[in-house]
């Protein structure tokens, strides 16, 4: 089986350490990224099978690909690109020269340096798939079994809920908290809102969760 790194170079190379071996140039900057951003991708998808893996197969599609006028390059391609941007401040240097030193001081080289960049970029991507919903409506199964009434206005019953909140007995600073988590704000957020600190927020959200509690048993 050719190797891609043998077939995107037109067969320059027989394997990634004969490019990795030459220094960093105009020449194989873009080469040297895309097989970095897969090294990247190959390593992730033991631990990520999901996103990791389905990025893997679409960064070898867009370099299949790419070069056809009408295909639209994917996501996985950005890692791509980081790892080109990122080795572009080193042309002329070897990729295992180091570059910096991390926190406990030791030595790390511009290809490590390049791997956790492109990591990175790859956590954005990962969030993204995460936040993200896809419906298939080509399966009937998917759409609302009544179309005529799905955009309905709903009419909810909050008489519990109005009776939970009375029987909590709730002061102005726990109602006010009790909102913002209601609106799913961050915690730095609702500090900022609340004007407290996080030891403060952390003991009237446990009040409240025991007001609610002791609220249950008499509803």
């Amino acid at each position: 089986m050719i190797m891609l790194v043998t077939k995107f170079s037109n067969g320059k190379y027989g394997d990634e350490s004969e490019l990795f071996a030459e220094a960093i140039s105009q020449d194989n900057i873009k080469l040297m990224g895309e097989m970095i951003a897969l090294q990247t991708l190959r390593t992730a998808k033991r631990f990520d099978f999901k996103v990791a893996d389905a990025l893997y197969i679409y960064l070898i599609k867009d370099l299949h690909h790419m070069q056809e006028l009408d295909y639209t390059i994917s996501d996985a391609y950005d890692l791509a690109q980081t790892a080109m941007c990122f080795l572009y401040q080193y042309v002329g240097k070897n990729i295992y020269d180091v570059c910096c030193k991390d926190m406990k001081g030791m030595d790390i080289s511009i290809k490590l340096a390049c791997y956790r960049e492109v990591n990175a970029e790859l956590s954005k991507l990962r969030r993204k798939a995460q936040c993200t919903e896809y419906i298939d409506f080509t399966d009937y199964k998917a759409l609302p079994m009544d179309p005529v009434d799905c955009f309905e206005k709903a009419e909810w019953d909050y008489t519990k809920a109005d009776a939970l909140l009375n029987a909590m007995h709730l002061n102005t600073i726990e109602t006010a908290l009790l909102n913002c988590i209601m609106k799913k704000m961050l915690q730095s957020e609702i500090t900022t809102e609340l004007n407290i600190g996080r030891g403060c927020l952390n003991y009237r959200k446990k009040t409240i969760r025991q007001k609610c509690l002791m609220a249950l048993k008499y509803i």
